[in-house]
């Protein structure tokens, strides 16, 4: 097998391109050949030899060295390959949507910071923020660190590697190991930094996890066709609508950072109210009124274990939102009658104190929302008790 060396010292990042992109002086990694080359020949051997994708995962350490080496060559293919390089204003535009700015980060402890990028762990790459629940000891930071598990997001040179192993920017041609990236990277990057519908749709098409990932792992919740596909993949993987084990850091999920917090995916919730009112889509009624359920319960048996992992203060604030749209989505279909929300709403002192308390999550129109079900709720148990 060989290796092709290629023309990437000729390729090197010109300064006209270092200027109108932003790029400063000390942020421009050299072309690392010889680092390269050791990493084709890691390949090489791995290719040759591993029998099982598991070998291939532990077959380099996802480190500054191997990043750094691979950063320029990264950016030269994904040039070649469309990408249109961005701003630093435009990049960290797009990273406070991801809630990955600079004060976004500082709060993350299992985010880690190097001068040319920082890493980000995520959900479809393996991580779960169980890890941080009780804090992160120094084991479980080396595995963070160097595991492939995390996202990296490159400075100065504003863009992302996903899961960033050696299959991912070398490949075998007949052969010959050269340097390219996986189409995966380079759409992603065009999706993300270029707004390419073509990319979008490649994505869609060909991996849809990558884009799932961006509402599980960072709350990208603005994207009505990434909302569609995640319900659409909720819809599919449980058939019983009762059943919100699933649902983890979907509609609501639990930071484990400095302050430790619920996020709640309010867009993927309004994509719900945008979906046709027919039979097949009362089904996220049942879902939401469920979860509802799980999270107002003072017994925890029977519940996903998840759960129990929010605070009381949480599971309101979380019923909230999720009664909110419940009643918003009811009120397509014209719907009356008692829910589980009513009832928790009329017998509940704490959480209708907790709803008071806070202006009623400054939600629209929901004060009036929850006064009109908690006086038909009242007349429903005085005529309830008056037929006795």
């Amino acid at each position: 097998m060989k290796i092709v060396h290629t023309t990437q010292e000729k390729d090197s990042i010109s300064s006209s391109l270092c200027k109108k992109i932003g790029i400063p002086e000390d942020m421009i990694l050299p072309i690392n050949s010889q680092g390269m080359d050791s990493l084709m020949k890691v390949y090489q051997t791995s290719y040759l030899q591993s029998s099982s994708e598991d070998e291939e995962e532990d077959e380099v350490r996802i480190d500054e060295r191997y990043i750094n080496i691979l950063i320029p060559y990264a950016f030269n293919d994904l040039a070649k390959r469309g990408f249109i390089p961005i701003s630093s204003a435009l990049y960290n535009k797009k990273l406070k949507e991801l809630g990955l700015a600079p004060e976004q980060r500082q709060k993350q402890p299992y985010i880690y910071e190097y001068k040319h990028y920082f890493s980000s762990p995520t959900i479809m790459q393996g991580w779960t923020d169980d890890i941080a629940e009780d804090g992160i000891d120094k084991k479980e930071h080396e595995y963070i660190r160097y595991a492939p598990i995390s996202n990296i997001f490159v400075k100065g040179y504003n863009f992302c590697l996903p899961k960033p192993m050696l299959d991912s920017f070398l490949r075998n041609n007949k052969g010959k190991i050269a340097f390219h990236l996986s189409d995966e990277i380079v759409h992603l990057n065009r999706f993300l930094f270029n707004d390419s519908k073509a990319s979008f749709a490649w994505l869609l098409h060909n991996n849809p996890d990558a884009l799932k990932d961006l509402l599980l792992s960072y709350g990208y919740d603005t994207n009505e066709a990434i909302n569609e596909l995640v319900l659409k993949d909720i819809s599919n993987a449980y058939t019983n609508v009762e059943d919100v084990s699933g649902l983890i850091n979907t509609f609501i999920r639990k930071v484990y950072d400095k302050e430790p917090h619920i996020e709640i995916r309010e867009g993927l919730m309004k994509t719900i109210l945008r979906l046709p009112a027919n039979d097949k889509n009362l089904k996220w009624q049942i879902i939401l009124e469920t979860y509802i359920d799980y999270l107002l319960k003072k017994d925890k048996a029977g519940c996903p274990y998840w759960m129990a992992h929010f605070t009381w203060k949480e599971r309101y604030k979380a019923a909230a939102y999720l009664g909110y749209y419940l009643y918003k989505d009811r009120l397509r279909y014209q719907q009356i009658g008692s829910t589980g929300f009513a009832n928790e709403l009329y017998y509940n002192n704490e959480f209708r104190d907790n709803l008071e308390k806070h202006h009623y999550y400054q939600l629209p129109g929901f004060k009036e929302i929850c006064d009109k079900i908690y006086e038909d709720y009242n007349f429903f148990v005085k005529a309830s008790h008056t037929g006795e």
